[in-house]
């Protein structure tokens, strides 16, 4: 399993996982992921990552960095909904992190769970059901975003 380190307006960086010792030297917004994923191979010569270098990754996301926070290890459920959701979805939540999804998109980001599930990572509202993001999966999105557009709010 590959570990990958995204920082900002940093190169992709290999680590052993979350007791790399570049890991803790490495001042937020940060993630690390894991998976077997094709690495980015060709990010901007600054070393920045776009959203469309992200929203291609489709590793599992494991640990995230705040600016000036501690690393918070993601929650199995937010990794998974992560995982799941398609490139396209993943680009549209990292772009406007108040998009809202139909039943058939969270469908897809839960690996088929039913529309009326309750979650600490989406909230919803109306009907038919329209969904946002929320928690963990929410606060990983921002930092992912942070990383893309070289600015963090």
């Amino acid at each position: 399993m590959i570990s990958l380190l995204l920082s900002l307006g940093n190169p992709p960086q290999l680590v052993t996982g979350m007791d790399d010792s570049g890991v803790d030297a490495t001042a937020g917004p940060a993630v690390i992921v894991s998976g077997e994923d094709e690495l980015i191979s060709t990010p901007a010569s600054d070393g920045s990552l776009s959203v469309a270098d992200i929203s291609a990754l489709s590793a599992r996301p494991l640990a995230y960095r705040e600016a000036d926070g501690q690393w918070h290890v993601i929650g199995y459920e937010a990794a998974d909904h992560w995982s799941a959701l398609s490139p396209d979805l993943r680009q549209r939540l990292l772009t406007d992190r108040t998009a809202v999804l139909d039943v058939e998109d969270f469908k897809t980001a839960t690996n088929g769970a039913s529309a009326s599930m309750i979650t600490k990572n989406w909230s919803y509202s109306g009907h038919p059901r329209r969904y946002r993001i929320a928690g963990e999966l929410r606060e990983l999105t921002e930092v992912l975003a942070a990383i893309s557009s070289h600015q963090y709010r």
